[in-house]
């Protein structure tokens, strides 16, 4: 499965091979991390309906495959990205957070500080801290939401 939990929408997609199983949309900001892991693991059962996130102010649900998704095939069994995935960071569900800092119109600009960081080892240290975060400070955080 597949989660963007975005400034003003949560979109989620089930995923086999190269196909989509089923998608939901959410509204960020009426739901928590408990409500979305309870509705993730509904989706992967199967058995989320459209009209229950549609009653819950959501915008729909639609599962092509009734078949369970298996939660506990392979190393993680949600990949999430957006710029709220934060919401996530303590979820039930085994979590992979792809894109830095989860937020992938930005993905290209980090790869560029991190070949920076390779072409200038001389600021490689300071280029490699600022790309991974101050965790004492803000524990998986982006530098600009440190403070």
């Amino acid at each position: 499965m597949v989660a963007n939990v975005g400034n003003f929408h949560t979109l989620a997609f089930r995923l086999k091979g190269n196909q989509v199983e089923g998608v939901f949309e959410h509204h960020t900001g009426l739901i928590n991390r408990e409500k979305l892991d309870q509705m993730l693991r509904s989706f992967s059962a199967g058995t989320l309906t459209h009209q229950e996130i549609f009653d819950d102010h959501g915008h729909g649900a639609l599962i092509y495959s009734p078949d369970p998704y298996d939660l506990e095939e392979g190393e993680f069994n949600l990949v999430v990205t957006g710029p709220r995935r934060n919401l996530m960071r303590n979820s039930t569900l085994r979590t992979y957070f792809a894109a830095p800092f989860g937020d992938m119109m930005l993905t290209g600009c980090f790869g560029l500080l991190a070949a920076a960081a390779d072409v200038f080892p001389e600021f490689g240290d300071e280029i490699w801290a600022s790309l991974g975060g101050d965790d004492e400070i803000a524990p998986g955080k982006p530098p600009w939401e440190a403070a």
